[in-house]
């Protein structure tokens, strides 16, 4: 029960640094724009609710995969907001990207991860595991946010 609360307790207060974070920085760039704004406020809130998954880290728990699927609806809402702010020409891009982050985080288990590569003879050097499609999809999403 205490890990819980301190575990909340700290997810709380990373988010409420974050926040801040993101509005000192909005603050001290008064010339930016809407767009460069929103890119900055998507970046965070995604970081934000992948903490702890994303950088990969070399292990997971088992339980952490239940974020995965926890976290496709936050990032879907984040998404839908800056949407606005993507370019015309980028947007089947983004919304593509935004499909495969969702489809691969309601896919994603711990047996899988745990398992790939352990049978060599069964993978291939151009095989991509869990672990690095996930990432590779939220570094698309992210890459919608890179502030010019």
């Amino acid at each position: 029960m205490i890990d819980i609360t301190t575990g909340s307790i700290s997810a709380v207060a990373g988010f409420i640094a974050v926040v801040f974070i993101v509005v000192y920085i909005v603050r001290s760039r008064g010339q930016k724009s809407r767009a460069d704004r929103a890119a900055v406020l998507f970046r965070a809130r995604v970081l934000t609710e992948l903490e702890g998954l994303y950088p990969i880290k070399k292990y997971w728990e088992s339980e952490v995969f239940e974020r995965f699927n926890k976290s496709v609806p936050v990032i879907e809402t984040a998404a839908d907001e800056f949407r606005l702010f993507v370019s015309r020409n980028s947007r089947k891009s983004f919304d593509a990207a935004l499909k495969k982050y969702s489809d691969h985080c309601s896919e994603i288990t711990y047996e899988a991860c745990a398992t790939f590569g352990i049978v060599k003879a069964e993978t291939t050097p151009e095989d991509e595991g869990p672990k690095e499609i996930f990432r590779q999809n939220v570094n698309a999403l992210l890459s919608f946010a890179s502030v010019k």
